[in-house]
C-alpha cells in the first residue's frame, strides 16, 4: 500500500505573516506617521487572520476539517463584526490617532442629564466678591492675550515639587473642544448639553456658573466626537463665539444676552467643513473675523461687530480648521488664514487677497500661522505636510503701499515640527510644540530640530517666560523648561482623567484646563511667592 508522505510545512509563509506586518508597523512608529496607531492595529489584525487562514489551508489537514474550520472563522469573524455592529456606537477617537471609541448602544451619552443648566449662585459673593489669591490676568481669546500660545508677564514657580498647584475647584461639563476665554473674574467657554449648544460663563474662582446661553444645534461627527470647536472671544463687554455648526453669536459679558447672532454658513450656502467649524473669531478694529465653509468659499469673512452687519468675504479656498491671525506685513494690516490647500493674507479694510502661498492637501489643517517679528511667517501641519517658513516683502522689493506683496519660501521640511491639533510656541528664535505627539524643539532659521523629548500625544501647550505648560492627551499638566538645549521636565499633575484636546489657559497664576466631561481650575505659584 503506498502512503503520502506528510507533508512539508512552509514555515518561511507565517514568518512573512508576521515579520512583514510587524516591519510596517515598526516603519510606522519610526517615522512617526499620523496613522501608527490605526496603521498597527489593523497590521495586527490583518497578521492574525493570515496566520489563522494559514493555520487552516497550509498545514496539511483534512479536507472536512479545513472547510468545517474555514465556515467557523467566518461565521466567528461575522459575529464580531455584527455584533459590534449591532451592539455598539462609534463615540468619537480612543486618541488623536484615530482609534474609534467604541461604546455600547445602550450606555448614555457623555452629556445625558447635563440639560440646560440654572445660575448657580456663588456662596462668595459672585465676581463681586473675595479678591483673587494670587495674580488674575486676562486672557481674552483663543491662546491668550496675542493670540500665539504665550502668557506674557507670568512668571510661574519652578518647582512643583516645594510649591505644587493648588485645586480650586472642579465639576463637570458638556461636550466639545472649546478652551477658555478669561476677563475679570469671567471665564467663557462652549459646550454641548443634550441638544443645546451652549456658551457658558463661569467663575474663575469658584467654578460656580453665572450665565449660560444656548442656541437648538449639535454638531456629531464620528472621528472627533460631538460639541463645538472654538473659543469666545471677548472685547470689552461682549463676548463673540461660533459654534461647530456656523452660528456666529455676540453676547453681554455680563448676564449672556443677545446683542446680535447670524448663521454664517447659512447666509452664504455654504456646506459644513467635515469635522465642524472649530474657528475661534478675531476681532480686528470694528470687524469681527471668521472662516468659511467647504469648497468654492468664502473663505474668511468680516462682520461688524457692533450689529453684525456683513462687511466683506473673501477667497475661494475651503477653510482650514485654524483660526484667522491679525499681522502688519510690509506696513499692510491684514489677516491671515490657514484655509485648507492655501495660506493667504487679506487686507483689513476691504478682504482684498494680498498673497497667496499654495499648500495642497486632502488632510485637514488646524494649527495657526505663527507671525514672526521680522514678518516671516511659520507654517506647521500634520498628516506629512510638516513646516514651512514663509518672507513676505513687497513686489519688486519697493514701497508696499499699493498692497502687492510677494511670498518666498525660506525653508521647508516635511518631517520637521508635525503639529496635529495643536500650535507652536516661539521664543528666542526657536519654536516649541508637539511633533505627532512628542515635545520638539527647532531652530527658527533654518528649521534644525534640535531635541525631541516626552511623548504628550496629541495634546496642546503654552508658554510663559522661559517655562512650557504642556497638557498632555491623556490629562496630565506638565511643566518643561522651554531650552533649546535639552528636553528638561520639571513637574506634572494628573489633571484630567481622559482625552484632552482642550487648549488651556493661564490667566495670571490661574491654570483652566478642560475636556469634554470636566473642567478643573488650579492657582499656581509665581516666581519667589512663598
Amino acid at each position: 500500500m503506498n502512503m503520502k508522505p506528510p507533508r512539508r510545512l512552509r514555515w518561511w509563509i507565517p514568518a512573512v505573516m508576521i515579520l512583514l506586518p510587524a516591519g510596517c508597523a515598526v516603519w510606522l512608529h519610526h517615522r512617526e506617521h499620523v496613522a501608527r496607531d490605526l496603521g498597527t492595529l489593523a497590521l495586527a489584525i490583518l497578521s492574525l487572520l493570515l496566520l489563522v487562514l494559514w493555520g487552516i489551508f497550509g498545514t496539511g489537514l483534512r479536507a472536512r476539517t479545513r472547510w468545517t474550520a474555514f465556515a467557523v472563522l467566518v461565521l466567528l469573524v461575522g459575529g464580531v463584526v455584527l455584533g459590534l455592529a449591532n451592539l455598539t456606537r462609534w463615540e468619537g477617537s480612543v486618541r488623536g490617532s484615530a482609534i474609534p471609541r467604541l461604546v455600547l448602544k445602550s450606555a448614555a451619552p457623555l452629556d445625558t442629564g447635563l440639560g440646560a443648566p440654572a445660575q448657580e449662585p456663588d456662596s462668595r459673593g459672585g465676581t463681586d466678591g473675595a479678591e483673587p489669591e494670587g495674580l488674575l490676568r486676562d486672557s481674552p481669546q483663543f491662546l491668550g492675550p496675542r493670540r500665539d500660545g504665550t502668557v506674557p508677564g507670568v512668571a510661574l514657580n519652578r518647582d512643583w515639587e516645594k510649591h505644587p498647584p493648588v485645586e480650586l475647584w472642579r465639576r463637570r461639563i458638556g461636550l466639545g473642544w472649546s478652551s477658555f476665554a478669561v476677563r475679570g473674574r469671567r471665564a467663557v467657554t462652549q459646550e454641548q448639553r443634550e441638544e443645546a449648544e451652549m456658551v457658558t460663563c463661569y467663575d474663575v474662582l469658584t467654578g460656580a456658573l453665572l450665565w449660560s446661553h444656548q442656541n437648538v444645534a449639535r454638531f456629531s461627527e464620528t472621528m472627533g466626537g460631538d460639541g463645538p470647536r472654538g473659543t469666545p472671544t471677548i472685547e470689552g463687554d461682549r463676548v463673540y463665539a461660533q459654534g461647530a455648526t456656523g452660528i456666529l453669536d455676540c453676547l453681554r459679558l455680563e448676564d449672556g444676552g443677545v446683542v446680535w447672532s447670524r448663521d454664517v454658513l447659512g447666509d452664504t450656502g455654504a456646506a459644513n467643513v467635515i469635522y465642524g467649524k472649530s474657528c475661534s473669531p478675531l476681532i480686528v478694529e470694528d470687524l469681527i473675523c471668521v472662516t468659511g465653509g467647504e469648497k468654492g468659499g468664502p473663505t474668511v469673512l468680516a462682520f461688524d461687530k457692533r450689529d453684525g452687519t456683513p462687511r466683506w468675504a473673501s477667497g475661494e479656498d475651503a477653510a482650514g480648521y485654524a483660526s484667522p491671525v491679525f499681522a502688519v506685513l510690509c506696513g499692510n494690516p491684514q489677516i491671515i488664514c490657514h484655509n485648507a490647500n492655501t495660506v493667504t493674507g487679506h487686507a483689513v479694510a476691504t478682504g482684498e487677497e494680498l498673497w497667496r502661498y499654495a499648500w495642497p492637501s486632502n488632510a485637514p489643517r488646524s494649527s495657526q500661522p505663527v507671525v514672526l517679528q521680522d514678518g516671516r511667517v511659520l507654517l506647521t501641519s500634520s498628516y506629512g505636510m510638516g513646516s514651512k517658513l514663509l518672507e513676505i516683502s513687497a513686489s519688486g522689493g519697493g514701497d508696499a503701499a499699493d498692497g502687492v506683496l510677494e511670498v518666498r519660501e525660506v525653508w521647508s521640511h516635511p518631517t520637521v515640527m508635525k503639529t496635529k491639533f495643536s500650535n507652536v510656541c516661539v521664543r528666542e528664535g526657536y519654536a516649541y510644540g508637539l511633533d505627532e505627539g512628542r515635545l520638539a524643539c527647532i531652530e527658527i532659521a533654518t528649521g534644525e530640530k534640535k531635541w525631541k523629548g516626552g511623548k504628550f500625544g496629541y495634546g496642546q501647550n503654552l508658554l510663559a517666560g522661559d517655562l512650557l505648560v504642556v497638557q498632555a492627551e491623556w490629562g496630565d499638566v506638565v511643566l518643561v523648561e522651554a531650552n533649546p538645549e535639552e528636553f528638561v521636565e520639571l513637574g506634572r499633575i494628573p489633571a484630567l482623567s481622559s482625552m484632552t484636546w482642550n487648549q488651556p489657559v493661564l490667566a495670571g497664576s490661574y491654570l483652566l484646563v478642560r475636556n469634554d466631561r470636566e473642567a478643573v481650575c488650579f492657582r499656581l505659584e509665581v516666581a519667589g511667592e512663598e
